[in-house]
């Protein structure tokens, strides 16, 4: 093994890799390890280089420079059938003439495996997908849901190391998309395989990852725990791209250390939030507050940052209800949500005036 390599602990490690489509840098010196077992999901908007990383490590697309591992070897020159690495995509690719048990069987019967031993694997892809009763069913009469399971079937059948999965649930309605995500992550549980997974939907990130990697811009802009990437954000884009936040750029006018705070002001607006970093008076700073740390109340609350303001604005959004809020001293609204069991106490009407509190700790310090 060379140095630097990757450890086998690590099945999937990517270094330094560059790719550009023209004029396009699609990504950016994207370096990444993804445990054996891991379910990681590579999280941002479109164009952001998510598939394109994924594309490459399944030997879809060349990087222009930069090494992929597997298990520490490396395997940049190594054809994409050649490598024990599989692949879903968001539009199933399911061959029509085929029934279900012929698309699972597919890639058995170009290894030779024996007829016996191709069908107890198809009817045990069959089970883990709950589509025992299917496997003489035509593609073409299975709804969008069924068609996905016999796509992850075909795909697991081959007992691959790495499963990748590109927006998979995409084209599902948003009912039986949260159903495949939990089936999702009960199955790689299950098998203990190692999924990649490309999403630009947050909330399907937060449900299946063990770690998330924010993209943005051809750029792995954080990696952490669902938690931690949501309630610690580093950058205004996750702040941003994962949840609500509000996000207030102020001016650092003093640190107590002590106190492990610091006071920064925007425009006649003061805050207090906690410091973690490295700032210092005069420093620019983000803030970020997520719409569900801030209370609501008709009262002056001894908290941290207390304001008063005047509701602009109410969404019902079934359990939740979100105000935007004007504050004198800022020229932006402050965006609010609030559970609805709590609403129906204290309903506020536009015009209402009203103090918005919450605590330093809520806060969250962000970089550009």
């Amino acid at each position: 093994m060379v140095e630097n390599e990757p450890s086998k602990e690590i099945m999937i490690g990517v270094k330094e890799i560059n790719k550009r489509f023209g004029d396009l840098q699609a990504l950016k010196n994207v370096s990444m390890e993804i445990k054996d077992g891991e379910l990681v999901s590579l999280l941002g908007p479109s164009g952001c280089g998510k598939t394109t990383l994924l594309r490459i490590i399944a030997g879809l697309e060349y990087p222009d420079n930069g090494q992929v591992y597997l298990q520490g070897k490396l395997i940049n020159d190594i054809k994409t059938h050649r490598r024990p690495i599989n692949m879903v995509f968001q539009r199933y690719a399911l061959f029509p003439h085929l029934s279900v048990s012929e698309n699972i069987a597919f890639g058995l019967r170009l290894k030779r495996l024996p007829k016996s031993e191709i069908k107890r694997k198809v009817k045990e892809a069959l089970k883990l997908v709950q589509m025992e009763n299917f496997n003489n069913r035509d593609v073409n009469k299975l709804s969008g849901g069924q068609a996905q399971r016999v796509a992850l079937a075909r795909a697991l059948v081959n007992e691959p190391l790495v499963l990748l999965l590109d927006e998979p649930l995409g084209s599902l309605d948003l009912k039986l998309r949260k159903v495949m995500q939990m089936e999702l992550r009960n199955i790689q549980k299950k098998l203990g395989i190692t999924f990649i997974y490309v999403t630009h939907d947050q909330e399907e990130a937060l449900v299946l990852s063990d770690r998330i990697m924010v993209m943005n811009e051809g750029e792995i802009v954080q990696t952490g725990k669902p938690i931690d990437v949501y309630k610690k954000p580093n950058t205004i884009f996750s702040s941003r791209f994962i949840g609500e936040s509000n996000i207030i750029r102020a001016i650092t006018i003093e640190k107590n250390e002590e106190k492990e705070e610091i006071i920064a002001k925007t425009g006649d607006l003061k805050l207090k939030t906690y410091c973690n970093k490295d700032i210092k008076a005069g420093d620019e700073i983000g803030i970020s507050i997520r719409f569900e740390n801030i209370c609501l109340s008709k009262d002056k609350k001894k908290e941290d940052n207390c304001l008063l303001g005047e509701i602009r604005n109410s969404i019902f959004l079934g359990p939740l209800i979100r105000y935007d809020i004007s504050i004198p001293e800022y020229s932006e609204k402050l965006g609010v949500l609030v559970n609805t069991s709590e609403a129906d106490k204290n309903y506020y009407q536009k015009g209402d005036k009203v103090y918005i509190s919450f605590n330093k700790y809520s806060c969250a310090l962000l970089v550009e």
